[in-house]
């Protein structure tokens, strides 16, 4: 039985990814409904990425359309690809990730069957079969098997999020001055706020495969931390998380050397450096405490090493996330005004 074809371009950005676009055009030849085009911007490929590309393009003819920006960033190259896109009903992924047989037809079909709508929030899932090293199984264990079920108002990933390209121009676009990420955060903000004829594809069928070190899981945070910084929103996330961090990893030594200055220098019992001490203490046993379900979850999959595995992981990444979230902070007043011009205009709060 032959796949329907809808009246709708798929969008996509890559960059030294000449495996993914492999699977990319394998899972979306297997799909039950097939997109009208596809539209791939490439950021400057040297892997043989853009070569392969140029080969699905020569045996697809305008199936497929290329669009290639050395040094673009994602958001340019979404905004690009859409603007390249000749449909109004733009479906959008990443490349990286696996898709069942149903997910264009389950993002797509609210945009064909109903005319008043404007987008549709798409889910997405990580499945324990994709997690490759003991630390994307930290992160599963923690994040209790990290997924999305879209609701309507939620924040859908650019990985699995559909809407007509009438939206995006009334949006304004992806905000191209966020340095590196955050911008389908951002972009997913502003078209709440300018459209509510939404729907939600609430089953997972976008598979999101994660990464393999503790070093890249922190470089992520911090990265993911910059964008929403450099936005100049979730300051509570800022100031609360980044708040009780700091006072985990400096209250127990700052309590140590107040009370020893308080024995030894002063001549008094160390009462203030004590209590310092003691919050300290109990704030970190805090987390710990609320950590016990993942170190639970991740025994429980056969993971060695629990307690110290799943603590390392979590100050390692809040760390990363909360100095990166500050930089973006700090810096993006000047660099990033524009988006943050976008998100006041649009009454979104800082906090």
């Amino acid at each position: 039985m032959s796949a329907t074809r809808l009246e709708a371009s798929l969008v996509t950005t890559v960059l030294n990814d000449r495996e993914g676009c492999v699977v990319f055009f394998e899972r979306m030849d297997a799909q039950t409904a097939q997109p009208a085009e596809i539209v791939i911007v490439d950021g400057g490929s040297t892997d043989g990425t853009w070569e392969f590309l140029l080969e699905r393009q020569a045996e697809r003819g305008p199936a497929v359309r290329l669009l290639q920006e050395k040094g673009c960033n994602v958001a340019r190259g979404r905004n690009l690809a859409i603007d390249l896109a000749r449909f109004d009903l733009i479906v959008s992924t990443d490349v990286g990730c696996e898709w069942d047989r149903e997910w264009f037809a389950e993002l797509a079909r609210p945009l064909v069957d109903d005319p008043d709508c404007e987008a549709v929030m798409g889910s997405w899932a990580v499945r324990t079969g994709d997690l490759a090293t003991v630390w994307a199984k930290v992160e599963f264990a923690l994040l209790d098997a990290p997924k999305m079920r879209a609701e309507k108002d939620s924040l859908a990933s650019s990985r699995a999020i559909a809407y007509r390209k009438t939206l995006w121009e009334r949006i304004g676009g992806y905000p191209e001055d966020l340095t590196l990420a955050a911008d389908d955060v951002v972009f997913g903000i502003l078209l709440h706020a300018k459209t509510k004829s939404v729907a939600a594809a609430a089953t997972p069928r976008c598979f999101w495969e994660r990464l393999t070190t503790l070093r890249r899981f922190a470089k992520e945070s911090r990265r993911n931390g910059l964008g929403v910084g450099e936005a100049g929103i979730w300051l509570n996330y800022g100031v609360l998380v980044g708040g009780r961090l700091a006072a985990e990893m400096t209250l127990p030594v700052f309590g140590l050397l107040l009370a020893a200055v308080e024995w030894l220098v002063w001549r008094r019992v160390p009462v203030a450096g004590t209590v310092c001490l003691g919050i300290g203490l109990l704030l970190i046993a805090a987390r710990i405490a609320r950590l016990r379900p993942a170190m639970r979850r991740f025994a429980a999959s056969g993971g060695s090493g629990a307690f110290w595995r799943v603590t390392v992981f979590e100050y390692a990444v809040k760390y990363a996330g909360v100095m990166g979230y500050w930089n973006g902070y700090l810096t993006g007043g000047r660099r990033c005004a524009e988006t943050r011009s976008r998100l006041r205009a649009a009454g979104v709060p800082k906090w």
